[in-house]
This record gives structure tokens, C-alpha cells and sequence, in this order.
């Protein structure tokens, strides 16, 4: 095992580790990730509002909220990616009379899919011919840009609600590098570890599907600066659930800086077998591997209902 935690923390070179300040604010900044893909549809920028060129249509993507830009336009897209804090919700937050905060709907207008339907009217909504019309990145409803002002203000967050760490529930970050916290309501925190290693491609893609599924701030790629940040994070809830989408040997990783930080009786540990090396899964009922991505909010609704077991890590494990 601790061969396995060395060559999983050798993977990179310390100087390709993010630092912590870096990654916090990559957290905080509002940045789109852009990465570069095709499309086989008729697709629109989402900064120009022009047509994305080529029979395919090739352009870059923002792998957490799906917006779409040119090459020469991703660099004016403005800062406005899924929200991760109070402070990036900023004036669309819901206040009532008595001063309780509600996630409002964040929208992103255009690309929707063929069978699109508006949640107001249940009518087709989108266009292959234009920009036009909107989709909520958090509980996925789509309306009319004429529907819009008829839909409810407050964001029922979706069919993962029960893990998400709603942004309207972070404050900010303590000078003790965890989040300033309003434990949400019906809410069971998540913390996720992918690494984006394992298998061919396989990590990264559901890297980027966590990202779109939860608050970005709940998810960290294991590859880019280890569990510490993410840990150091989400001390302030107890207790809260992680899973880690991966291998033995980064189980392993994860378990050892969970006892080096003394938090072993506030989390429990949950496994998404990645790539190869799954033994801990397939013992523990999980399987000894996945490798459908679009399948991820039903495998976290049965890891919410998990029961839990006790290894000799003294860490809960849910199976």
C-alpha cells in the first residue's frame, strides 16, 4: 500500500502540484476551464453568439457549466462559471422577510438539447438556428426566454440535492483553510477525489461530470496537489461523506492523510472503482469497475442510502 500512495504522489513533479492558494483561487475566481471538442450539432458562442465553424463543429468547452466559445473568444468570456460561494452568487441571491438565504436558478442561455422541453409550458425550447433560450447548471430545468420570469425564483438543485453544498451554505474561507459554514438543511455534504489518471481518459471525464452534478468546490482532482486541500476544507462539517473515484492505492492516499489530520470519526468513506488495482471496491460491494459517466447521480443516490462498515483504519465505510 505504501508503494502505491509513492508512485500515485510521484505521478507529478512537486512544481506541477497546484499550491493551495492557487487552487483556492481557481475555487473563487469564477474562471471557465476550457478545453477543446467537437460538436455534432449545430452549436452557438456563447460570447459572440455566433455559429461554432466546421461540419463538426469545433470550438472550446467549459467543462464545468457547458458554455461554448470560439478559440479567439473563450479569453472575453466573462468570469461567470457555476457559482461555488455567497460571494460568486453576488446579486442574485433570495432573501425572505426574515433574512433566511435560497439558491436562486443559475441560468446559461442557448445549446440546448434536441428534446429540450420548457419546465413552464412543456413546449419544445431551444433553436439548431440561434442562441436562444436557457438552462438552469444546477437543477437542469429549461425555459423559454419568455417562460422565464413565470418559473419559480428558488433552485430545487436537481436530483443530487441531498449531496450538493449549495453555494448560498459557504461563506467564505477561515484563516484556518476551512470553510466558513452554514450547514445546509436536509443537505448530507460530499466530498469528492477523482484521480484523473485512472484509465484511458476515464478520470477526467468524470472529474468534469462531478464538477457539473455538485459545487465545484466539493470536487478535487487527486492528481493536482493531493486530499489535502479538499480535507482541510471540510473540517468545519461533521460529519460529511467522501468518495473516492479511483484505485486501492489512492484509497490508501486518502485514508492516511484522514488519520495524519485527526478526522477519522466525523467522515465516512465511500468508493467509485476507477481504472484498475479495485479490490477495496470489489470487496466492499461496489464493483470492480465503472465506466459509465452519465450514470454518476444514480450511483450517488444508492451511496447516500449506504450502510456503513468498519475496517481497521477506524474510517466508516459505506457498502
Amino acid at each position: 500500500m505504501e508503494d502505491w500512495i509513492s508512485a500515485l504522489k510521484s505521478g507529478k513533479t512537486t512544481s506541477q502540484f497546484y499550491e493551495g492558494a492557487d487552487q483556492i483561487h481557481s475555487l473563487l475566481s469564477g474562471k471557465h476551464n476550457w478545453y477543446a471538442t467537437s460538436h455534432a450539432r449545430p452549436t452557438y458562442c456563447n460570447v459572440c453568439r455566433e455559429a461554432l465553424s466546421g461540419v463538426t463543429s469545433h470550438g472550446m468547452s467549459c467543462e464545468v457549466c457547458k458554455m461554448k466559445a470560439h478559440k479567439r473568444c473563450s479569453s472575453k468570456a466573462v468570469n461567470n462559471c457555476k457559482w461555488t460561494t455567497l460571494a460568486s452568487v453576488g446579486k442574485d441571491i433570495i432573501e425572505d422577510d426574515e433574512g433566511n438565504l435560497a439558491m436562486p436558478h443559475q441560468w446559461l442561455e442557448g445549446n440546448l438539447p434536441v428534446s429540450a422541453k420548457c419546465a413552464v409550458c412543456d413546449k419544445t425550447c431551444g433553436s439548431v438556428l440561434r442562441l436562444q433560450d436557457w438552462r438552469c447548471l444546477w437543477c437542469r430545468a429549461m425555459v423559454h426566454t419568455a417562460c422565464r420570469p413565470l418559473h419559480p425564483t428558488r433552485c430545487p438543485l436537481g436530483i443530487c440535492k441531498v449531496s450538493i453544498v449549495p453555494p448560498t451554505a459557504l461563506t467564505t474561507i477561515g484563516t484556518d483553510e476551512a470553510w466558513e459554514v452554514t450547514r445546509p438543511q436536509n443537505c448530507s455534504p460530499l466530498l469528492v477525489f477523482v484521480n484523473s489518471k485512472s484509465g484511458d481518459n476515464q478520470g477526467v471525464r468524470f472529474l468534469r461530470r462531478f464538477k457539473q452534478l455538485l459545487n465545484p468546490a466539493q470536487v478535487f482532482d487527486l492528481m493536482n496537489g493531493g486530499p489535502v486541500l479538499g480535507l482541510r476544507l471540510f473540517k468545519c462539517f461533521n460529519p460529511f461523506r467522501i468518495l473516492i473515484c479511483s484505485g486501492d492505492g489512492s484509497v490508501g492516499w486518502v485514508l492516511t492523510e484522514i488519520d495524519k489530520l485527526h478526522m477519522t470519526n466525523q467522515c465516512q468513506i465511500g468508493v467509485l472503482p476507477l481504472g484498475t488495482g479495485n479490490d477495496l471496491a470489489r470487496v466492499l460491494g461496489w464493483g470492480s469497475a465503472c465506466d459509465d459517466d452519465t450514470n454518476l447521480p444514480h450511483i450517488l443516490e444508492k451511496y447516500e442510502r449506504a450502510t456503513t462498515k468498519m475496517l481497521d483504519r477506524l474510517v466508516s465505510i459505506p457498502c
